[in-house]
């Protein structure tokens, strides 16, 4: 840091205060109308038509007279001219001075074109003697900016004025401005002293690269803008300061004696900090300051073929991807039709940050009551729910949220419900079809699979917050409460969320009992149709061993059937009612396994979301029906009858022990009835009622239910 000469400060800030007042009166080009006048003019002028011309100047004249501007002003003058000799060649002396005064009035140094005859020249001058003098402004500081009657001047030789009363205003950065009034008489240099009071330092910064904040005793300043003014390069270069690659300079004036602490930060640039010490009110330059890039890199992978990387909101490419990283936080995304991945990191120069995880099925936080508690809910429910492994809940960025909800006309509580799945507030105005509508609308707005909504029914209290969860075009959401004051609550509803469902079981077709003081396990029935029956297993008989281990109870008996693969024989060792042992081999077989219904403890909206994400990677066409029959059911639980049968109509399962044919059928028959089809309905519920499928893998029947069904239907009128 140190002081420099005086004359590169004083270009410097002359250029600053230059550029950043415009002129008064910008040049404003005058229409075609006028144009069109001053053409006719002219072209009458030329060919010493002077009647001609008159009449066509004079319509010109009218014109610009309206106009503003140094353009207007001036083509007023040439115009004015063109009237004036005219006049002259037609012998109105007197028009034609009166002309020439107006001409001076509207440009003071405005010079005669062309070949002029000498007496309209003496009666020019005797016109401009009378009417436009000389000013000169001595000037302390001599770079001010001047002002004359509002309009930016040169000050530093003699100005053209018209004869009369003028006032000149002066500024510059780090002085109070003057202004003094004074009165031009003719044929003389009319001279204006104006002298300014300092009143702090000045600070002129220049950096490379341009665009760096500048940020002086922790207060912002403003940021170095670019190019350095070519009118500059020279002088700075002898002041030893680099042109090349540098800003243009930034001026801090109002700094006052004392130390001053300077701080320099740009994007993706190391913040550099310098102390300023200002020993009097004068002009400083900052030591040219070159600030070094901070970068990291990141590199980001994902499982998915398809996943794209978003970096703050904005996608940078497919992955796997390298890519730069600016210092500082950032948000990494990696986004699939599927779900996606959020990870936050703080990045510093050097760093290389590897980003790769499980895409999960995400709900985007679009709904809040946190006005009545003053927090920021969905920040924090985010941060609460991280652990969660099944899926992914997530708060976009405040102000995309609320275009978003603007947009729907939506307030920030529109989704509020209460810990028994009751609307809150105004949700209650929220129709089930509006909210089939919003969840697909706002999920596709966000990349999500669902939204979510935190919801606080009591107010300014945090202990009793609930999360609703809504898949995308589902009208009814999960609700569970959260104590974000309790982290053990916290963790037993990442838990419950998380509940793992299998959908395609191992099984002989037997189910077994455990029964005190009886070694092994004891088949309590025997499916039909299925492989135990087959084998010869039947209700009664003691399972002693499997594969030759020793079975203690039912949990280690399915312990061994799931390390059978697909159509292999467990080999079993029985014990019969009677006490005779005997080996069997038994075919073990996948088959579906179907959530309840009416199961109330299960996710169904975190379910259904998951369900689709599995059912796009699935290949093996066994599993793709276990995947859609389950589909099918979360939405028969949540009343999307159409969409249920739709899946329900894809789903082909084989013949065999618990969920079967007869499974599909039944809840055919239940979409059908729902959405008024009688005649599909009883064609299913006949079909379901002719199976020996259950409705679950431990039952009921089908059969019974399906009969039900139809004579609920006989019941009923037609």
């Amino acid at each position: 840091m140190k002081r420099i000469a005086t004359s590169v400060v004083c270009a410097i800030l002359w250029i600053v205060g230059a550029v950043s007042v415009p002129r008064a009166g910008a040049a404003q080009a005058p229409d075609a109308e006028v144009q069109l006048q001053v053409s006719e003019a002219r072209h009458h002028f030329d060919a010493l038509e002077y009647e001609q011309a008159i009449p066509a100047a004079d319509r010109a004249v009218a014109l610009l007279q309206l106009r503003q501007g140094d353009a207007a002003k001036r083509t007023l003058a040439d115009v004015l001219e063109i009237r004036a000799r005219s006049r002259f060649g037609i012998n109105d002396t007197d028009g034609a001075r009166q002309d020439f005064i107006l001409l001076l009035k509207a440009d003071p140094q405005h010079q005669l074109l062309g070949q002029v005859s000498q007496r309209a020249v003496t009666i020019f001058d005797a016109a401009k003697r009378a009417t436009v003098t000389t000013a000169r402004v001595t000037l302390t500081p001599p770079d001010a900016k001047v002002m004359l009657d509002g309009t930016l001047v040169d000050a530093a030789g003699e100005i053209f004025v018209l004869v009369g009363r003028h006032t000149v205003t002066a500024s510059r950065l780090g002085y109070e401005s003057g202004s003094r009034e004074f009165t031009a008489e003719p044929e003389r240099i009319n001279v204006t002293p104006l002298e300014l009071r300092r009143t702090s330092a000045v600070l002129t910064v220049v950096t490379a690269p341009a665009d760096v904040e500048v940020i002086v005793d922790g207060v912002s300043r403003g940021r170095t803008a670019g190019p350095l003014p070519s009118e500059l390069a020279t002088k700075a270069a002898a002041a030893g300061i680099t042109p090349t690659d540098v800003s243009g300079v930034l001026a801090v004036a109002g700094l006052p004696i004392g130390t001053h602490r300077v701080e320099l930060r740009g994007a993706c640039l190391v913040s550099v900090e310098r102390i300023q010490s200002v020993t009097q009110l004068s002009d400083y330059l900052l030591d040219p300051v070159k600030l070094a890039p901070a970068m990291a890199t990141l590199v980001a992978s994902a499982r998915e073929s398809n996943a794209i990387v978003f970096l703050d909101g904005e996608s940078r490419g497919q992955a796997p991807l390298t890519t730069p990283l600016c210092e500082g936080a950032h948000l990494v995304e990696l986004r699939a039709p599927t779900g996606r991945y959020l990870q936050r990191i703080d990045a510093k120069a050097g760093q290389r940050f590897e980003v790769a995880g499980a895409l999960r099925p995400a709900f985007a936080l679009v709904s809040s009551t946190q006005t009545a508690l003053n927090a920021d809910l969905r920040g924090a429910i985010e941060r609460a729910l991280q652990p969660l492994t099944s899926i992914l809940v997530f708060a976009p960025p405040a102000e995309t949220l609320d275009t978003a909800l603007r947009a729907e006309k939506l307030l920030p509580d529109w989704l509020g419900y209460d810990a028994n799945r009751r609307p809150f507030g105004v949700s209650a105005e929220v129709t089930p079809a509006m909210r089939r509508d919003l969840s697909t609308k706002l999920a596709k707005t966000f990349d999500a699979q669902g939204i979510a909504a935190v919801t606080a029914p009591v107010a300014n209290n945090r202990s009793r917050l609930v999360v609703s969860l809504l898949a995308s075009g589902i009208a009814e959401p999960d609700v569970l409460e959260v104590n974000l004051e309790q982290p053990e609550g916290v963790a037993s509803a990442v838990r419950q969320i998380d509940r793992e469902l299998a959908f395609l079981r191992a099984t002989i077709g037997a189910s077994v009992v455990d029964v005190i003081d009886v070694p092994g396990t004891v088949v309590a029935s025997v499916d039909a149709n299925g492989p135990a029956a087959q084998a010869g297993l039947k209700s009664g008989d003691v399972i002693v061993t499997a594969n030759g281990k020793p079975i203690s109870d039912g949990v280690s008996l399915d312990a061994q059937i799931a390390t059978v693969a697909q159509g292999e024989n467990l080999a079993l060792e029985v014990q019969a009612k009677d006490g005779a042992r005997k080996a069997l081999d038994v075919k073990v077989l996948r088959r579906p396994r179907v959530l309840g219904i009416s199961d109330q403890t299960i996710f169904v909206n975190r379910t259904l979301v998951m369900l689709r994400a599995q059912l796009e990677e699935a290949t093996n066409p066994a599993e793709q029906a276990a995947i859609r029959l389950n589909l099918a059911a979360a939405l028969t639980r949540l009343e999307s009858w159409s969409d249920a049968r739709t899946e329900l109509q894809q789903v082909k399962l084989d013949d065999g022990p618990g969920v079967g044919p007869g499974t599909v059928q039944y809840l055919l028959g239940l979409c059908s009835a729902r959405l008024g089809n009688r005649a599909d309905a009883e064609t299913a519920f006949k079909a379901a009622a002719a199976s020996s499928s259950l409705l679950t893998e431990d039952g009921p029947p089908v059969k019974e239910l399906a009969e039900a069904r139809l004579a609920e239907l006989q019941r009923a009128p037609r």
